[in-house]
């Protein structure tokens, strides 16, 4: 049973040049602990879940089933929670269409540096081991439609941050990546505090920057500047435990992988029985053996053969049966179907059997788990929003300081109060829900962008409402402009069958639950 991924933290009150390596030595002592939590946490979900148990009868039969729903939970995450990139939107504070060009400028380099392969990527590491990393940078090889900014997602086995112990924000002092090289063995380290980085081999020596003699007077280096002047490597996590999305179900997997194993043995163990026979007599014949001597011997039944008894001269009735364990089939299958759906249900995973398909309505949601599912989605999307806004802030500072972006571009005016996520979970039967209740809200007199960034319903709203501005502000002038004939509105102006409903898809689904006492709702 896992714990979590362990917090690393430092109680220095900056880092320098004399004590980034007693820091790094500190940190890599639990953040070895971290990559090993970690690399089990991968290898189960990818189907190496061993077996906690040794048989000990027979041991020639013994079948390992690995039913992995540990990788069925990490794909719904990552369908459900992670199947859409995060846009930015403008901030309603202000708004201004110089921030919202720039807003826009901004989601295109995002797609110019393939931000929705690499959501992808590092939703995978977060939903599994309950941390994620990713790298940014200038683009220095920029050209004309490319990203002025790289974003790169690190692997946590390599890659960490350290934490201050010393302030209570516990803001992050060092970003550290690393890598190993086989044939020689030695570990090299990037490692980046607010004004520097440093290249450090085996934790030992920093070997970029201006050499300077240390107080041993032994020749050392002093790293170079960080030329964004914030740390670029950015913690992503999935919740304050740190913990991956199947990681508390873990024994109840390994329960289950049991189930399964133990059913299919006795299945091959009955396909394979011992025989056990009581008072039978098997016939015996003479035979001749290679040196001419007649020989007695028995004759029993050989592979793939009958076995024959009769009754024996001393009234005795021979009997032969396998000898098996009778176990209750069915009381077994519905155990483990009992316990898979169960598992699923602690991991907030919903059904996907015939009755999630019939009903789009609440009532409906809640018996299947999508609701449940949504509710565990908007919690994670609240610490999700937070590590976005942290990489917006090096984005822009990335963007700040590269040679390519010119002095009047929108974008270095843009800054990180001006945006704000906007984390889509689109699910297809929503679809009409969402539609109506934005018909239902620019009807009424709500305005048209602050509809379209409180319903996610598009990729870039900020992009959609620059295009319908126009149209959207002229429907709303026509419900309001008495002189002009307009069925949209609602209530009394609203035409059969609709004029009674207050939302066309679920004002009317008390009436329909099949969770509500039907009798309760003509009360």
């Amino acid at each position: 049973m896992q714990t979590g991924r362990i917090v690393l933290y430092t109680d220095v009150p900056e880092i320098t040049k004399e004590n980034v390596i007693s820091v790094l030595r500190d940190a890599m002592i639990e953040h070895r602990q971290n990559a090993q939590d970690i690399q089990f946490l991968m290898n189960y979900d990818s189907g190496i879940q061993p077996l906690k148990r040794k048989k000990k009868t027979r041991t020639d039969i013994d079948c390992h089933c690995v039913d992995n729903v540990a990788n069925e939970i990490t794909e719904f995450n990552l369908g459900f929670k992670w199947g859409n990139p995060i846009t930015l939107v403008q901030n309603g504070d202000g708004a201004t269409k110089e921030v919202s060009d720039a807003v826009t400028m901004l989601n295109s380099c995002y797609d110019s540096a393939k931000i929705k392969a690499k959501t992808q990527e590092l939703g995978r590491y977060v939903e599994i081991c309950g941390i994620g990393y990713v790298y940014i940078d200038v683009n220095m090889d920029w050209k004309e439609g490319k990203s002025y900014f790289t974003v790169d997602v690190l692997d946590p086995r390599t890659s960490f941050v350290v934490r201050s112990s010393r302030y209570p924000d516990h803001r992050v002092m060092l970003g550290v990546t690393y890598r190993t090289n086989k044939n020689s063995g030695n570990s090299y380290f990037t490692c980046f505090s607010k004004d520097s980085r440093f290249e450090i081999v085996n934790e030992s020596k920093i070997i970029n920057g201006d050499s300077y003699q240390d107080k041993w007077n032994h020749e050392s280096r002093s790293g170079e500047s960080n030329p964004l002047s914030m740390i670029p490597i950015v913690e992503y996590i999935r919740s304050y435990d740190r913990t991956g999305c199947f990681e508390r179900q873990i024994s109840e997997m390994d329960n289950l992988n049991l189930l399964i194993s133990d059913f299919t043995n006795d299945v091959d163990q009955n396909t394979q029985a011992i025989w056990h026979g009581n008072d039978v007599v098997f016939p015996t014949e003479t035979i001749t053996d290679k040196d001419g001597n007649q020989i007695e011997v028995t004759k029993k039944p050989e592979t793939n053969e009958w076995v024959l008894t009769f009754t024996s001269p001393d009234g005795k009735t021979p009997s032969i049966n396998p000898l098996t364990v009778n176990y209750d089939y069915e009381g077994m299958l519905n155990n483990i179907v009992t316990r898979r759906s169960l598992i699923l249900q602690k991991a907030n995973v919903p059904q996907r059997n015939d009755n999630s398909g019939g009903s789009t309505g609440v009532a409906m949601s809640d018996a299947t788990g999508w609701s449940a599912a949504e509710t565990a989605a908007a919690k994670q999307q609240m610490i999700t929003d937070s590590c976005k806004m942290e990489e917006v802030e090096v984005v822009l500072a990335a963007i700040a300081a590269s040679p390519d972006v010119k002095p009047d571009n929108p974008l270095l005016k843009l800054k990180p109060s001006d945006v704000q996520p906007n984390i889509k979970r689109q699910k297809t039967y929503e679809m009409t829900t969402k539609a109506n209740a934005m018909a239902t809200l620019l009807s009424h007199g709500i305005y048209g962008e602050d509809v379209l960034n409180a319903i996610p319903f598009f990729d870039d709203p900020n992009e959609v409402w620059q295009r319908s501005k126009g149209l959207i502000e002229k429907y709303q002038a026509s419900i309001f402009d008495k002189g002009t004939d307009n069925q949209a509105e609602g209530g009394d102006g609203e035409q059969k069958p609709n004029a009674d409903r207050i939302e066309q898809d679920l004002s009317d689904q008390v009436n329909n639950s099949p969770m509500i006492d039907k009798s309760r709702t003509d009360k």
